[in-house]
């Protein structure tokens, strides 16, 4: 029945891009056990990844961060993903990413990042999930890396394509200092607010920025501050949409 074929589950589409033939067909084969996913391809250069990645327009793109140098770092690869400018959404596994590595793979819109030693591809899958339903996928450590990339920055401002702030002067005030890390009570207390004044600004940031969480808000001030480094001029939104996953908490 139609009706009923709106209701199954979405097969999630999957290209892994990895020079090692190993390790692109081991991902290759148990994530094919898994239910609901769907691989299209293991590209193993730079050249091939990208044509297919523009030919099939998958969901997910699984980066391997292994290399560190040479055309087809993870770096190289999320960059030109992102002028391709099709909508994939890149997970990059990596076996020692230093605090530089996380930060200018975030800049260059990474979605999540894992080990690439995992060997509980239960999580992989979570991470995946999560990444397809429009969340970041960091652990603790990597948001502070994030965080403390954003020290120091000066207030954020951001407007659409009218030239209009998006936000208003408090709600940039509570963003800039959420990227410096700032809990709630500590914003309430340095903005001599209340903690609940505090949720409702973030939740109009949320709504505002089309994000779900406080990870992905500060996601967004370090893209948009990179942003106006290199274009001197501050960043324009077109549109904002919300990610499918749920509203996340603004506490």
């Amino acid at each position: 029945m139609r009706f009923a074929e709106n209701f199954l589950p979405k097969t999630i589409s999957i290209v892994i891009i990895d020079p090692t033939a190993i390790t692109s067909d081991l991902f290759r084969q148990t994530l094919s056990t898994y239910p609901g996913y769907e691989i299209l391809a293991c590209p193993r250069n730079l050249d091939e990844a990208l044509k297919i990645v523009e030919r099939t327009q998958p969901d997910i793109a699984i980066i391997n961060g292994s290399e560190t140098r040479g055309p087809f770092t993870a770096l190289t690869v999320l960059e030109e993903l992102s002028r391709l400018d099709c909508g994939v959404r890149s997970i990059v596994l990596s076996s020692a990413a230093t605090r530089e590595d996380v930060v200018a793979y975030f800049r260059a819109q990474a979605r999540g990042i894992l080990s690439a030693e995992l060997t509980d591809f239960t999580a992989l899958c979570k991470c995946i999930n999560c990444v397809h339903a429009g969340q970041i996928w960091a652990n603790s450590e990597q948001l502070v890396y994030l965080i403390e990339s954003l020290a120091g920055s000066k207030p954020l401002r951001i407007v659409n394509v009218r030239g209009e702030a998006i936000l208003s002067m408090r709600e940039e005030e509570v963003l800039h200092l959420l990227a410096d890390g700032l809990s709630n009570r500590e914003l309430a207390a340095t903005l001599q607010l209340s903690e609940h004044t505090i949720k409702n600004h973030l939740f109009h940031i949320f709504d505002k920025l089309g994000v779900s969480s406080r990870t992905e808000a500060v996601l967004y001030a370090m893209n948009h501050q990179e942003n106006r480094r290199r274009n001197a001029k501050p960043y324009v939104m077109e549109k904002t949409s919300k990610p499918h996953g749920r509203m996340g908490r603004t506490g």
